[in-house]
């Protein structure tokens, strides 16, 4: 007997499993077409209805496999992620419900069946049998009252006929409550009322989010779905609804949506910013691909943002600094570190100009770089300014080298020295070395070494300019004669440095000693000459004293020769001796000092003195050319001059002037020599005659070999405002005012002039 059940048993669960899998299937493919037609998600109670159907044919068992295929397949064909049999953990609630009702309605649908087919046979069995739906309706409701969401089962006009304890813990309110007052539980302006009556109107399930008041009166988001139960004849029963608390999910929505709005809001407001930084901006990803360019970028190349990003950009890069650029970026991008290159850029007109390529990573919470953002800055200007910079370098450098002048800055605080190449060249030191004070002083001559150690004082003194010449040794043990100018350069209230230039002026001295020698030969020859020139007067000045010699030694002799000799007598004759033998050596002595070649010496020296000792010279040429001399001595202050050179000046005036007066008989042949002093305290001398004048231009005259006289050099002139420029003065001529002749006039300053400017 046994044997024979067995089969029979396995047959049924056989029949059962396939009358589930097909009736599942079923409803899977009903699934599908509610999605394809009416767009609406199938919901569990879809499934429901399918174990119900199983379950009221086949019985308990054939429901519970139909329970388990459906839940399978509801979650592998409708729930995320899609065809998967991976459940995620807030829809494991929603499948143990739909198990617990399946189950819960399965076992009605068994229950009525075997209480129908009991009642039939066994009405004795009716009371144990509701015991069993009576048990099953506890069990159920304790089921349902452990599910940890709001399940509740309404009447198919909407009244609640059963909540769970979680429902009416949440609410505050009692079954009964919940028939009366249900509807106050949602927000007024929730659109869920007005679903939840369209539903009930036309029998489709209903999915929705609404707030739902808790008993403490606040409002907390719920995921509510509803599905109806049906009958035999489509008519609805009741209707299922659940609802999952999703507060804390709108709480992060709603955070995630905030999150969102300002990340929106900070990304345009950086838009914005990119756009009106008065800059060409630009951002790329981490692989370096442009993303985006602001609009002063894409307004100054002409290029769209679509055209120039990834690696668009570069076509407006200079083809000749392209690979070097590309090689600097790929470079950056390799190192992870800031930097940047300098290219040029075409700009919309097709002209290119420099820019200062910059860029810098901008790195995410875990240090890895998410993009680089960079900007390109023109700097033409600055490129042009750095080449002309750069040449006027050159050219100064090349200034410096061929006029032997080197440029120097030195702070005197810091004994901080920086020279220029030539400096460098000049003084014969190692551009290399570190120049100090001590250094410098070492290759100063040890003559002008105490010199330098002044000058250097005077900076800390507070000095602010200088002008000075100093020698400066050789490796070699050379010398260089240096002119060293310089000034206090002050920046704000601090001391300032001493920049300045050095001259290399050695060859300069050698000339200008050269030219010295060949000046001073070139006045003694003119001396020379113009001595010969007056030769005939000279002679008779030494004449003179000479024949008053021999007449007094003649009469001395007759003295003596009386038989009573007069001493007296002889005295006399013998004192105009010795007085006429003092003149003609002390006219001997004034051709020589002309003629002599001594070196140039300054002294104190009165002009009323020189002026005379030239008159008594020449003298006897003036009255031969029957000129009268007056003579005018002011209050001319001492001069610093050369005795000889100054004589020579005043000499040859004279003789010019005496030489413009040859040709003059209608007129009183007049010279006037002047001695003054003007208004600035500078001594003058004055040389007038009556002769023939002077031509339009009076400076002509001090040209060299630029003569009046018929046999003339044209050097005399010359030499005597060389003369007097050297001793700092100045020599010029006028034509007389209101009657004829010219005026020479020369002026030097004073020796107290020349004493405080020393000071």
């Amino acid at each position: 007997m046994p044997s024979r059940l067995q089969p029979r048993a396995l047959a049924k669960v056989g029949l059962d499993c396939v009358f589930a899998g097909a009736v599942v299937a079923i409803t899977v493919a009903g699934g599908f077409g509610l999605q394809a037609l009416l767009a609406v998600a199938p919901s569990a109670s879809l499934f429901s209805c399918g174990v119900m159907y199983v379950a009221w044919r086949r019985g308990i068992a054939a429901a519970v496999a139909a329970i388990v295929m459906a839940i399978l397949a509801f979650d592998y064909f409708f729930l995320p992620p899609l065809h998967s049999f991976a459940i995620r953990a807030h829809d494991v609630p929603q499948l143990v419900f739909f198990a617990a009702a399946a189950l819960f309605v399965a076992y009605l649908c068994d229950s009525n069946r075997r209480i129908n087919h009991a009642r039939r046979r066994l009405e004795l069995e009716l009371r144990a049998s509701h015991r069993r739906v009576a048990e099953a309706q506890r069990e159920l409701q304790q089921t349902v009252d452990s599910i940890p969401a709001m399940l509740s089962v309404y009447r198919p006009d909407g009244i609640h006929s059963l909540v769970n304890r979680t429902w009416m813990d949440y609410t505050g309110l009692s079954l009964e409550e919940a028939a009366r007052k249900g509807g106050t539980l949602f927000h007024p302006d929730d659109p869920e009322r007005e679903t939840w009556r369209q539903a009930l109107a036309s029998g489709r399930p209903m999915a929705a989010e609404a707030p739902i008041r808790g008993a403490d009166g606040t409002f907390q988001w719920f995921s509510i779905r509803r599905a109806p139960l049906r009958d035999a004849g489509g008519r609805i029963q009741k209707w299922f609804s659940i609802g999952f608390n999703i507060e804390d999910r709108k709480i992060a929505e709603d955070a995630l949506r905030d999150r969102e709005a300002r990340l929106a809001a900070t990304e345009r407001e950086l838009r914005l910013t990119l756009d009106l930084i008065p800059t060409l901006a630009w951002r790329t990803a981490a692989d370096g691909l442009a993303e985006y360019l602001n609009q002063r970028w894409l307004d100054y190349t002409g290029l769209s943002l679509e055209a120039a990003r990834g690696w668009g950009w570069i076509s407006v890069v200079h083809p000749d600094d392209r690979a070097q650029l590309h090689d600097r970026w790929q470079e950056m991008l390799a190192s992870h570190k800031p930097g940047e290159i300098e290219a040029r850029m075409r700009r919309l007109d097709g002209n290119y100009r420099w820019f200062l390529f910059r860029a810098e990573p901008h790195r995410g919470n875990g240090g890895e770089i998410v993009g680089w953002y960079g900007t390109n800055t023109d700097i033409e200007d600055r490129k042009r300014a750095e080449f002309e910079l750069q040449r006027s370098r050159l050219y100064l450098a090349e200034a410096q080298k061929l006029s032997k002048t080197g440029s120097f800055a030195w702070d005197a605080a810091a004994d901080r020295h920086q020279w220029s190449d030539e400096t460098y060249q000049i003084a014969a030191i190692e551009p290399a070395t570190v120049v100090t004070t001590d250094l410098l002083l070492q290759r100063i001559h040890p003559d002008d070494r105490l010199k330098m150690i002044n000058e250097l004082g005077r900076a800390k003194d507070g000095a602010e300019a200088w002008d000075y010449e100093i020698r400066m040794l050789m490796p070699d043990q050379s010398s260089k004669q240096l002119r060293v100018v310089a000034h206090r350069l002050h920046r704000g209230d601090e001391a300032g440095e001493i920049v300045g230039a050095l001259m290399d002026i050695t060859e300069t001295r050698r000339a200008q000693e050269a030219l010295n020698a060949a000046r001073n030969a070139l006045a003694h020859a003119g001396r020379i000459a113009t001595l010969g020139e007056i030769s005939a007067t000279i002679a008779h000045e030494v004449n003179q004293p000479l024949a008053a010699i021999v007449a007094n030694g003649q009469a001395c002799l007759r003295f003596l020769d009386r038989p009573a000799p007069n001493l007296d007598d002889v005295r006399g004759a013998v004192e105009w001796i010795v007085k006429d033998g003092n003149r003609a050596a002390e006219v001997i002595r004034r051709v020589r000092g002309l003629m002599t070649k001594a070196e140039f010496e300054r002294r104190q020296l009165g002009l009323e003195s020189v002026v005379a000792e030239v008159v008594a010279l020449i003298q006897n040429e003036i009255h031969s050319q029957g000129i009268v001399l007056r003579c005018d001595f002011g209050a001319a202050p001492p001069v610093m001059a050369d005795h000889v050179q100054l004589q020579q000046v005043v000499l040859n005036l004279i003789v010019n002037a005496i030489e413009a007066m040859h040709q003059v008989v209608d007129r009183p042949r007049m010279l006037t020599i002047s001695t003054s002093c003007d208004t600035a305290g500078r001594a003058i001398v004055a040389v007038e005659d009556s002769g023939i004048g002077v031509p339009d231009d009076p400076q002509a005259l001090f040209d060299p070999f630029v003569s009046t006289k018929p046999n003339g050099l044209g050097m005399g002139l010359s030499i005597c405002r060389s003369i007097i420029e050297e001793h700092g003065g100045r020599l010029w001529a006028t034509a007389n005012a209101g009657h004829p002749g010219a005026t020479f006039r020369f002026t030097l300053a004073s020796a107290t002039e020349l004493a405080r400017a020393a000071e």
